[in-house]
């Protein structure tokens, strides 16, 4: 025991426990923020759509379930009133053998009395036997007289006790039988009530029903106008990716002829080459391959994004020249800086989503104010997302940046 109780892991600490707690509500929060932060990929206005389609649809099988349910209670109810109607029937079948049975009793009880009280008066109209045997003993009868008479007194009273018995047995039986159909009367009844409660039950349910079928119909019409709308909002907003696409197309093409006429620089290994975009933050969302939480398709989030309230200052991340500051209903207000050649390729850092521009054009040094972060485009809140094009096209930012 002593070893048992050596050996058994300790129970865990308050503070283990509120440390493990506090783990879990990070990670739901960091899910629940990245979910939220996803969105951003799509327009407000599918967003918007998105959701009403999404809680007419929860409405909508909230009331197909709400349906289904009345309606399987009201199979069992209805099965429960069939059930109860025959043996409602049974019952009264039972009843109406148990009064015949009484009458019968009662019937039978009658005669009995009757021959008892035939009995009675012919003993008092036709003598006592016990008188009879007195006076033969007085007249001098005979011993056998006697004897005679007293055969005859006997079978008499043995009669008149076997009719009595028959008499209270059969009115014995009769209680019974009154008990009987007391509590069939009484089952009955019970049952009739029973009936009618099922009978209301089954009209409520089938109001129920009704009713709970005109909902699904029209939240039906509701969900799909919903849809249509969702559709709707999901098509621009692919017009939109298609029109971006376009622009993005003539930039990469800008890039190429300012890397083409640019002097190339020889650094070694580019990690951490460039300066962070923006100070005193924190990664929200990284780059890499994730699900579209309304498309549903698998796409590259092609930047990290990175936490910055509104009218926080972004920096340039190296020396470079504004090639771009442009409007699209995509990323919002963008700029594009050029950094030049490094080891034989360009990099170009991209700002997303600022609310207004430190400068529009021109030459900047590293650190330098370009913009301020912002949540133009389709953005949910006040943030920064950065993308590094390396001959023109995106790659994971975060190698690149150090201090």
């Amino acid at each position: 025991m002593a070893a048992a109780v050596l050996l058994s892991p300790a129970p865990p600490s308050s503070a283990d426990e509120k440390d493990r707690l506090e783990k879990e509500k990070r990670e739901v929060q960091q899910s629940q923020k990245a979910a939220e932060e996803d969105l951003e990929h799509s327009s407000a206005g599918l967003r918007e759509a998105s959701a009403t389609y999404a809680a007419a649809q929860k409405k909508l099988d909230g009331a197909r379930t709400r349906l289904e349910q009345l309606n399987t209670r009201l199979g069992e109810v209805q099965a429960a009133h069939t059930r109860l109607e025959a043996e409602l029937s049974e019952q009264k079948a039972l009843l109406a053998q148990a009064r015949e049975q009484l009458a019968e009793g009662e019937a039978e009880v009658k005669a009995q009395r009757e021959e008892m009280r035939d009995e009675i008066l012919t003993r008092f109209t036709g003598g006592d036997p016990r008188l009879s045997q007195a006076a033969t003993l007085l007249s001098g009868g005979s011993v056998d007289d006697l004897m005679r008479q007293q055969t005859y007194a006997d079978a008499a009273a043995a009669g008149q006790d076997a009719t009595l018995q028959r008499m209270e047995a059969t009115e014995t039986m009769l209680v019974v039988r009154e008990g009987e159909v007391q509590k069939a009367t009484a089952a009955i009844a019970a049952k009739e009530k029973k009936a009618r409660e099922l009978v209301a039950e089954v009209d409520s349910l089938r109001d129920q029903a009704a009713r709970a079928h005109t909902e699904m119909s029209a939240l039906t019409q509701k969900a799909a106008r919903a849809k249509q709308s969702a559709e709707a909002a999901k098509a621009a907003d692919a017009a939109e990716l298609k029109k971006l696409q376009g622009e993005e197309s003539s930039l990469r093409q800008k890039i190429r002829a300012l890397a083409a006429a640019g002097a190339d620089r020889n650094v070694g290994s580019v990690g951490g080459l460039f300066a962070a975009p923006v100070a005193d933050t924190y990664i929200t969302s990284p780059y890499g391959v994730r699900k579209h939480p309304i498309y549903g398709y698998v796409a590259l989030h092609n930047g990290t994004d990175f936490h910055a309230p509104c009218g926080r200052p972004l920096q340039a991340v190296g020396s470079g020249r504004i090639i771009s500051t442009a409007f699209s209903s995509v990323w919002g207000n963008r700029l594009h800086l050029f950094l030049g050649n490094v080891n034989g390729h360009s990099y170009t850092a991209v700002y997303n989503h600022i609310s207004s521009y430190a400068k529009r054009s021109g030459t900047v040094g590293r650190g330098e104010t370009v913009a301020f972060a912002g949540t133009t485009g389709w953005s949910t809140a006040c943030h920064l997302h950065f993308t590094m094009l390396r001959d023109g096209t995106p790659v994971d930012p975060m190698p690149l940046i150090g201090g």
